[in-house]
């Protein structure tokens, strides 16, 4: 009898076994994993099949990168699932502009949505100069279908629209830019103690001596600049950018060099880290100057009206998935 129950245990056994290595079976199946989800909006799944077609643009680039077996470099698989995260991300906001548009009737209609990809596709064939072949390479080579660029096109302009509808009645004021202008006064918009900057950079003390000499013969120095200099600067005259006296940001014997030159002065030869440099400083400005609210008013209403639209729109999108119900499942989205 127990020998009975046992060989009964061990026919149990065996057949869930094998049931359970056969549901894994089914499961690692090409067909199956691309079904398998890596979000859900409302009712709607985004499946690692959709992920994997978004990520076809950047296969090639990443192989490029990395090489074909990326996905045993750790750097590499950090960077690649971080960015099939970002395309989830994209795809959970596509889905959820959908319906939304849908719902708000503010999507474009079929005969718009066509008549924008004929316009977009005609655009990208000009860039080929309208020559089909170059163009259809350029498809081949990013692993794309025609149908799968128009897709990819109809995507994103449902994305603009809904952009555009989201953020239509956002604005900046002026009370709104006055009171960043006053938040960062100090910090972005105070000139500090410095002065606008040009030198020639040589490798040697004997022809940055000679350089010197030049100069003050009376030969020109933004001439000498391009004659004599190494470095990127040459051929706009040696120029660099109003340099503030506190900077960290450039070798400190260079600084320290350019602090002793009053108005319109040239400076003798200074050894850095890069070679010898002949300095010369113009707008030296020994005291801090405060850039006025009307100088900078547009470019800070710009930033403003920037900021509050990234925000309308991140909050709203964040409130609609909520609405949605949308989920991420982590595990599946990473290689």
């Amino acid at each position: 009898m127990k020998n009975i129950k046992k060989m009964i245990t061990m026919a149990i056994i065996t057949v869930v076994t094998l049931t359970t290595a056969g549901c894994n079976m089914i499961e690692k199946t090409p067909e199956a994993i691309a079904k398998t989800p890596v979000a859900k909006v409302a009712n709607k799944k985004i499946t690692k099949g959709d992920l994997d077609k978004k990520m076809l643009p950047y296969d090639q680039m990443i192989i490029q990168q990395f090489g074909e077996d990326y996905k045993s470099n750790p750097e590499a698989v950090e960077g690649v699932n971080n960015l099939r995260t970002q395309m989830v991300d994209q795809l959970v906001a596509l889905q959820v502009f959908t319906k939304k548009g849908e719902e708000l009737k503010v999507l474009p209609t079929t005969e718009e949505m066509d008549a924008e990809v004929e316009k977009r596709l005609g655009d990208m064939k000009t860039m080929f100069g309208n020559d089909e072949e170059k163009f259809e390479e350029a498809m081949k080579a990013q692993g794309l279908t025609l149908e799968e660029l128009k897709e990819f096109i109809k995507e994103d302009t449902t994305m603009t629209k809904m952009h555009e509808y989201i953020v239509k009645d956002v604005v900046a004021s002026e009370e709104d830019s006055k009171a960043y202008y006053e938040e960062n006064k100090e910090k972005l918009y105070t000139q500090k103690p410095g002065a606008n900057v040009s030198h020639i950079l040589v490798k040697d003390e004997e022809t940055s001596k000679l350089i010197k000499s030049k100069i003050d013969s009376g030969e020109d120095f933004a001439a000498l600049a391009k004659e004599y200099g190494t470095d990127g600067t040459k051929d706009s005259g040696g120029q660099l950018p109003f340099i503030e006296y506190d900077t960290e940001g450039y070798d400190q014997d260079f600084v320290k060099g350019m602090k002793e030159l009053k108005e319109g002065e040239v400076s003798d030869p200074i050894k850095s880290q890069f070679g010898y440099h002949i300095i010369k400083v113009s707008g030296v400005k020994d005291t801090p100057e405060v850039i006025e609210f009307d100088v900078v008013k547009q470019q800070i209403t710009d930033e403003v009206l920037k900021t509050k639209k990234k925000e309308t729109f991140d909050n709203t999108l964040k409130d609609w998935e909520k609405e949605l119900k949308v989920k991420r499942y982590k595990e599946n989205i990473n290689i």
